[in-house]
């Protein structure tokens, strides 16, 4: 029997130690194209602010002089103020928020896998928990809730642990689970 175990945990090692070889060589592409990648950009973003501004590098004189010499009242009351690169770049590359149809229909494709499961009355949990996220994003459009797609996330999220729950429930339990205000019910 230990002859077994120590067979196994010697399979077992070896499958270890080929497996953190195989991810440790990935893991080395992928941070080498991204490193590329940043690389690539900053490169760019220097040749283009080197041929904007050709400035000759000043001296360690010049610069102690900078430093000693304290700014006058006008510098100091008008700061020169430069773009910012980064910020500007972030901003062209931030994808434009989605509608709500365009979410919904994703949240019905994530939640087709629970298509063959029934409720106690005989409907599916996919259409049941759909119409609970579409009323919870519907309720949240309306409050000004401003990132729809993040909460429709959280919501398939929250299904994922729980959907017997939350198709048990009412739309009104996975928005208060969300986070979001409650309304009060109508008596």
């Amino acid at each position: 029997m230990k002859r077994i175990e120590a067979v196994l945990d010697k399979v077992l090692e070896d499958a270890f130690n080929a497996a953190m070889a195989t991810l440790k060589e990935e893991a080395s592409r992928v941070v080498a194209a991204t490193l590329k990648g940043a690389l690539e950009a900053r490169l760019k973003a220097l040749l283009e602010e080197e041929e904007a501004t050709p400035t000759s590098t000043p001296t360690l004189r010049a610069k102690a002089k900078a430093q000693a010499s304290p700014l006058s009242v006008e510098e100091e009351a008008t700061p020169k103020t430069t773009p910012r690169r980064r910020k500007a770049k972030a901003q062209a590359q931030a994808p434009v928020q989605d509608d709500l149809e365009s979410i919904l229909e994703g949240v019905r494709v994530a939640l087709q896998k629970y298509s063959g499961i029934t409720t106690p009355k005989g409907k599916a949990y996919s259409d049941v928990l759909f119409r609970r996220v579409r009323k919870v994003l519907e309720h949240a459009e309306g409050s000004g809730h401003d990132n729809l797609a993040l909460l429709a996330r959280d919501a398939l999220a929250y299904i994922a642990t729980d959907p017997r729950s939350v198709a048990m429930g009412s739309w009104q339990y996975l928005a208060g689970k969300l986070g979001l205000p409650v309304p009060i019910s109508q008596a």
